[in-house]
């Protein structure tokens, strides 16, 4: 990213573009029509709502989190009315409740979701989801922006028309550039939305892309990270990066579990793990220690959860040594900060799932 930039009107642009389009369906996967947006994660969910609906449109928006609450906001802005399936916070969303609801009501445009909520650390069944609006006629939009590269979201075989993720999360970039796949029932129906767009308007995206041009200046050094992600990616296999996702995430819960505590999340996903705290520690007290006295930074609880939570992540090009270092850390801070438990156990436990 350091290196000369690639001038995006420029002969040479056109191959990295489109090397990076096609690599990165690899990353879902997908075999549908995949576009780069000049955005942040939330860019990419606005775009998906704006390119398939229109005002007036109703739609489900299946939640349990700070993220998921977020599809509620982005069409409200849009006047589009939502039916809110939600969940307490730490819980799943049951796909049954999502079927019953497109039963009674077959004018639903669409279910909105996520696959990973990072707020509470849960991962969704996007596929028990996705065969619940598979008989009918609503598109499934889901947001993907943490979990792609944790996690699998085949949209093909889960029956998902538009999926989304971020280049600051499972790729390890700055942010700024978005990924967002649509199939081709998602591309009838941005033939006929009606919300009002100009720059995110996938139209644009996909005559330009289709020159090997964005519609407007990309962000090209943002592009070159991701082509050198998307190689780190292919040397490792998609399919070993989610396992190293999983077993990361496995070696922090049992690390937690082997002290007493336990996840908040009552289907904990690769992510990261939310770890419920006692009354006796203070989460962001936790939190100032581990970054004073190790540098380490950690999430805290969003909204009510804040102090209660602390969120643990593995997601990116984590190694077992990182692992092990922030395992170390919390068992001395939490021994330090009072809570009692066997010293070592937390480390000994995380080893014995690195060491598989």
């Amino acid at each position: 990213m350091s290196g000369p930039l690639v001038y995006h009107r420029g002969p040479e642009f056109p191959d990295l573009l489109t090397g990076v389009v096609e690599d990165a369906k690899r990353l879902f996967p997908t075999q549908d029509e995949l576009f780069l947006l000049s955005s942040s994660g939330t860019g990419a969910m606005e775009a998906s709502v704006v390119n398939t609906l229109s005002p007036g449109d109703r739609v489900i928006v299946a939640q349990a989190g700070s993220f998921g609450a977020r599809w509620k906001d982005i069409c409200a802005a849009y006047d589009i009315d939502v039916i809110s399936v939600d969940a307490e916070w730490g819980q799943t969303i049951d796909p049954a409740r999502i079927e019953a609801i497109l039963q009674d009501d077959a004018t639903i445009s669409a279910v909105l979701t996520t696959q990973s909520e990072t707020s509470t650390g849960v991962v969704h069944d996007i596929e028990g989801i996705g065969r619940a609006v598979s008989a009918h006629k609503a598109l499934l939009i889901v947001d993907g922006v943490s979990s792609v590269c944790a996690h699998p979201l085949d949209t093909n075989a889960y029956g998902v028309d538009v999926a989304m993720t971020g280049s600051q999360k499972g790729l390890g970039l700055p942010p700024g550039l978005a990924v967002i796949t649509f199939s081709e029932n998602a591309r009838k129906a941005s033939e006929t939305a009606r919300c009002p767009k100009f720059y995110l308007d996938i139209s644009k995206y996909r005559d330009a892309f289709a020159k090997g041009r964005g519609p407007a200046t990309l962000p090209v050094t943002l592009i070159s990270g991701m082509r050198a992600a998307l190689d780190l990616v292919h040397e490792e296999g998609i399919e070993q990066v989610w396992s190293r996702h999983a077993r990361h995430a496995q070696a922090v819960r049992e690390a937690i579990w082997s002290i007493g505590l336990e996840c908040f999340a009552d289907s904990p996903g690769n992510v990261l793990t939310a770890v419920s705290l006692p009354e006796s520690i203070d989460g962001l007290e936790l939190m100032t220690k581990l970054r004073q006295s190790y540098g380490i930074v950690i999430g805290g609880g969003l909204a009510h959860l804040r102090g209660r939570i602390i969120r643990i992540s593995n997601l990116g090009f984590v190694t077992d040594d990182d692992i092990r270092f922030i395992v170390k850390a919390l068992e001395e801070t939490l021994s330090w900060m009072g809570l009692k438990f066997d010293r070592g156990s937390a480390i000994g436990s995380a080893e014995k799932v690195l060491s598989t």
